[in-house]
């Protein structure tokens, strides 16, 4: 398995498992609360809260106050024309200290006709059942809706969330919210009329009081506390505000004074100060209002995203060095990040980024972790192989002083090239030798040759003559085979390739001309320009030219055909020899080798098709042969073209001229 493929595994269990089991939830809370601030909006003109404060209650009295108050403050507002009242207080239980506020309040609200009020669950002690408080009957008889205003708080205590549908059993109720802009009749058509079906949809949920809640939605904070219009509840009492202010408004009444505990710790509070639950319930109608309560997405689709965003960091990790990989994880993790706390707000949905963020974070060093660990099979492997090439030159691993460093790693690369350098100087070595053997050598067989021919008394010197002929050829190609492997391709330089086989037809002109064979030369331009050593090139096209001849029967033609065209330049050399057997063609290039057979010269050093080879390859070129026995054998070199200096009219690039060399 390869890195990438192991490193994505891990990458998308670690998201998976993450987004699937909650286990970062304060992280996910983090960062859904960095982006409320994105949210931050003027809060609506239209929606005031009526503030039981200490101001009211320093006026009025304790808490608390007689319902025959509550009733003043429904009239009140009866006469301004508020659109929706929303008394966020518990009327629970009668008045007994005045039975007859109660009916007071309840004909209060019967005239208003648009008063909502709230249904409290609560505890009474630590592991009692969850009681559903709901207003005493009579109010409840002319109330226009009830709603309930149970907020459950996340894990680490705050405030985000709403139940559009909560209750005991079936039997659940609307939110506090919604009951108000049912009322006012200002419901969005995102939100239901009535509560799901349970055992339909599946998406109920027990928290953890016991009570059944569908529909969860987290609210959009228009600010801080203290971010809408609020009128102290005596002020209204007395009169104290401008004319029609309460015209066609939503109206919450609700406690704000310190010490009343109708508070919340939300994601917005500043310096440690919570929401009133009255200020909670305003943003939550002003975000369903506007349908922009959000929604949080399904798990199946969290594990998705998570899993999709975790390996994505793998497409561009194995083509960057280290510390850009690092740069470009750490610039990923914000891109992502920053994405996670937008789309909640431009989209509404919060899909929760702690999975993919972890797996983003541990995406560097599980990549790292698993190139180091390849990097070093690779540098074991290559010091095995390294050592095992020196044993074949007679070199064991005690010959070579390998370094020893508590470094692991460090201790490999150096080891690897400690190995690698002796090797090379061990192939320079043999590299001189040769170029001792093929060029020293040359010059004392070359004089033995000439004093031999010079004194013709010895019975034997024909044969010492062919002996050191042969010799003076190996030694003529060892030289030439280690000029081709030393040749530095920084030092190549221009030259026409045209020229070049001029001159390497002009070689073997004499031997053609001896078994009357016709050098047929075609070419499309009349000048192609490569980069290369002249020297080399043209000694590897006059080896292939001699072998065509060589092995061509008299009166035949040898063809010599040169194309260009894609960026490269292909030679085609074909003669009508005897062919040589399909098992045998690749064998050809290499070292010493030589084909046996009726037809081949049993004089041959085995190296002029190997000089070709190396000669060709240091050009970044190829060369093939194509033979069948009896049908002459076909050699091809392509060459990189550098470039063209002849500028020929279109007439002249599709005239194909011909120059053919004729013996005599």
């Amino acid at each position: 398995m390869s890195d990438r493929y192991f490193t994505a595994i891990i990458l998308a269990l670690i998201a998976a498992f993450i987004a699937y089991s909650s286990l970062l939830i304060r992280f996910d809370n983090l960062h859904y609360d960095l982006g409320r601030y994105l949210t931050f909006n003027t809060a609506p003109s239209d929606i005031v809260i009526v503030a039981i404060d200490e101001a009211s209650l320093e006026s009025i009295g304790r808490w608390p106050w007689s319902r025959i108050v509550h009733a003043d403050l429904v009239n009140k507002l009866k006469q301004e024309q508020a659109r929706v009242i929303g008394l966020d207080i518990i009327f629970s239980e009668p008045e007994l200290s005045n039975p007859e506020a109660d009916i007071v309040l309840a004909h209060a609200i019967e005239q208003a006709g648009n008063v909502v009020l709230p249904v409290l669950f609560e505890q009474p002690y630590l592991g009692s059942p969850v009681k559903q408080s709901e207003p005493i009957t009579d109010l409840v008889a002319n109330a226009t809706a009830l709603g309930h205003v149970h907020v459950q708080l996340d894990a680490d205590g705050m405030a985000r969330s709403i139940n559009l549908w909560e209750g005991l059993g079936q039997a659940r109720i609307q939110h506090f919210s919604q009951a108000v802009l049912q009322t006012a009749k200002m419901l969005p058509n995102d939100v239901d009329l009535f509560p799901p079906n349970i055992k339909a949809t599946k998406t109920g949920t027990l928290n953890s009081l016991g009570l059944i809640s569908t529909d969860a939605r987290k609210v959009k904070f228009l600010g801080p506390p203290g971010h809408f219009q609020r009128i102290s509840y005596i002020k209204v009492l007395t009169g104290a505000y401008p004319a029609h202010y309460f015209k066609d408004k939503i109206v919450l009444v609700g406690a704000t004074a310190a010490g009343m505990g109708d508070v919340l710790p939300t994601p917005v509070s500043a310096l440690l100060q919570p929401m009133p639950g009255v200020e909670f319930h305003a943003n939550a109608i002003a975000s369903m209002r506007s349908s922009n309560l959000i929604v949080n997405a399904p798990v199946w689709l969290t594990c998705f995203f998570s899993i999709v965003l975790a390996v994505l960091p793998l497409l561009f990790l194995p083509k960057l060095n280290p510390l850009k990989s690092l740069l470009a994880i750490i610039f990923y993790y914000f891109v992502i990040m920053v994405a996670a706390i937008a789309v909640p707000y431009f989209f509404n949905i919060w899909i929760a980024p702690a999975g993919v963020l972890v797996a983003i974070l541990l995406a560097y060093p599980i990549w790292s972790w698993r190139k180091l660990d390849s990097a070093k099979v690779f540098l074991d492997s290559a010091l095995q192989n390294l050592q095992s090439d020196l044993a074949s030159l007679g070199v064991s691993a005690n010959d070579i002083e390998y370094a020893q460093d508590n470094d692991l790693m460090r201790s490999r690369i150096s080891n690897v090239s400690l190995a690698s350098k002796f090797l090379r100087d061990l192939h320079s070595e043999r590299r001189d030798t040769l170029s001792f053997i093929s060029h020293d050598l040359r010059a004392p067989i070359g004089a033995s040759i000439m004093l031999l021919n010079e004194d013709g008394n010895n019975k034997h010197a024909t044969r010492i003559v062919k002996m050191l002929n042969h010799a003076l050829v190996m030694a003529d190609s060892f030289l030439q085979v280690s000029r081709a492997e030393m040749a530095d391709a920084s030092k190549f330089q221009e030259f026409d390739i045209i020229s070049l086989l001029h001159q390497s037809i002009d070689d073997v002109y004499a031997v053609a001309r001896n078994k009357n064979i016709k050098i047929d030369f075609q070419f499309s331009e009349e000048s192609i320009w490569l980069r290369g050593d002249f020297g080399l090139l043209q000694r590897a096209v006059s080896n292939i030219l001699l072998n065509a001849v060589k092995y061509s029967p008299q009166d035949m033609t040898v063809k010599v055909n040169l194309t260009s065209s894609n960026g490269s330049v292909s030679l085609q050399i074909s003669d009508s020899g005897p062919g040589i057997a399909p098992d045998k063609v690749k064998k050809l290039f290499k070292r010493f080798s030589r084909i046996e057979g009726e037809h081949q010269d049993s004089e041959g050093s085995g190296l002029g098709l190997y000089f070709v080879d190396v000669t060709v390859k240091k050009h970044s070129g190829t060369v093939v042969a194509e033979s069948e026995l009896g049908n002459g054998t076909t050699f091809t070199i392509k060459l990189p073209l550098d470039r063209r200096v002849a500028i020929l009219s279109v007439e002249r690039e599709q005239r194909i001229a011909t120059s053919t060399y004729d013996s005599p």
